[in-house]
């Protein structure tokens, strides 16, 4: 466990960005709650949490890009993927290729389903209302011109 850590810090101004958030990209997330979003979904899809023990790891740890998933390619040219959190967890979230993609997998599930339920709202919404561009209750006229032509519903 500690290896991993000494590699992903050794290697932390190398490794590439690779994460975007599930949220709208406009709207600026605390760190915390980029945590909350991130962590759950990378133990979900096999990353596995280390905790930092000592000082020196805690250090190297607080280097790292946080809460930026990253990757590095290990010596058989393997990619290997971490996202560092020094603030929440004090820890190091390590995977492989097979759990960074069910870590995509579960994003893009997410995504579709907060599109969805954003879809459903709208729709309640918009059944609530009426249709959209009838802004006059029923029974309320208006005319057009002055010449007594009109409408009245």
């Amino acid at each position: 466990m500690a290896g991993a850590l000494a590699l992903a810090a050794a290697l932390g101004l190398n490794a590439c960005a690779a994460g975007n958030s599930i949220m709208n990209p406009l709207l600026e997330q605390s760190p915390q709650d980029r945590a909350m979003e991130v962590e759950p979904m990378l133990q979900a899809a096999g990353f596995k949490r280390i905790a930092v023990s000592t000082a020196d790891q805690g250090q190297r740890l607080g280097a790292l890009p946080q809460l930026k998933l990253g990757y590095y390619l290990d010596r058989n040219g393997n990619a290997n993927y971490w996202l560092a959190d020094s603030s929440n967890c004090r820890c190091l979230f390590h995977g492989d290729e097979a759990a960074y993609q069910r870590y995509e997998n579960i994003k893009l599930e997410n995504q579709v389903a907060e599109r969805d339920r954003r879809t459903i709202e709208a729709q309640q919404r918009q059944q609530m209302m009426g249709p959209p561009g009838f802004g006059n209750p029923p029974g309320m006229g208006f005319s057009f011109g002055g010449g007594g032509f009109g409408f009245s519903f």
